[in-house]
């Protein structure tokens, strides 16, 4: 997915894009065991990379697996790969591990470890290893994307820290029932929209496919980035 990153299309493919509430959505109250979410990434209404998303549930444990491809000259940059795996505890997802590859820069690697013991999240950056103190229902770049599916939003405003490989960052959302369905090459979808303080990135959730992340809206630099929606399988 695309979120909170910064550097060409590789700044918004965080596959994994943030967040935290109390209700399970009818559809995934049997939660899915296999999920396959494919998008277009577009950059100015131009399509410039494919992002395809795998969720596997195992038990009480999850992975997501996040594979980001660009098109045409974008395909020069390599591939860029997410992972995050953890628990899923009192129906939410609590990350143990989350990673961060680029086949091109593979010196740009990132590997963050929760510790939630001692509520501590250790960041290996490059050949130095950070740490910073692990804020409750804390997520990384995937999990944020996905962890709506067991506890969508509710009320007005969500907030929450996410974790992308470097850093530890508060984030406060607005919560708003769009009123016009979303259409989209996957389908049409109820949804509902989380938009950051900052009117910069904005996560369409849907209603309908308990709250599956279907589009994502990034501002930045002067850049309009949208990843969208083109396809989802599994059960």
């Amino acid at each position: 997915m695309l979120l909170f990153r910064r550097q060409g299309y590789r700044h918004y493919i965080a596959s994994g894009l943030a967040i935290i509430v109390l209700l399970v959505s009818p559809l995934l109250s049997a939660a899915p065991k296999q999920l396959t979410l494919k998008y277009d990434l577009l950059q100015q209404g131009v399509s410039i990379a494919t992002v395809e998303d795998q969720l596997s549930v195992t038990g009480n444990r999850y992975q997501i697996d996040s594979l980001a491809e660009g098109k045409g000259i974008y395909k020069l940059m390599g591939e860029r790969t997410l992972s995050s795996q953890g628990l899923i505890i009192s129906n939410a997802l609590r990350p143990d591990r989350f990673e961060s590859r680029q086949s091109k820069h593979p010196n740009k690697t990132l590997i963050s470890e929760f510790d939630w013991a001692k509520k501590v999240l250790k960041m290996q950056i490059k050949d130095a290893q950070e740490t910073e103190k692990l804020a409750k229902g804390s997520q990384d770049l995937l999990s944020v994307m996905y962890c709506w599916m067991w506890q969508p939003p509710k009320g007005k405003g969500v907030n929450l820290a996410v974790a992308n490989g470097k850093k530890l960052s508060p984030h406060a959302f607005v919560v708003t029932e769009e009123s016009t369905p979303l259409e989209t090459e996957a389908g049409t979808f109820k949804v509902v929209k989380l938009t950051d303080a900052e009117g910069e990135k904005t996560l369409y959730l849907a209603k309908d496919k308990g709250y599956l992340p279907v589009k994502l809206v990034v501002k930045d630099d002067g850049k309009h980035m949208e990843q969208v929606i083109t396809s989802i399988t599994g059960q």
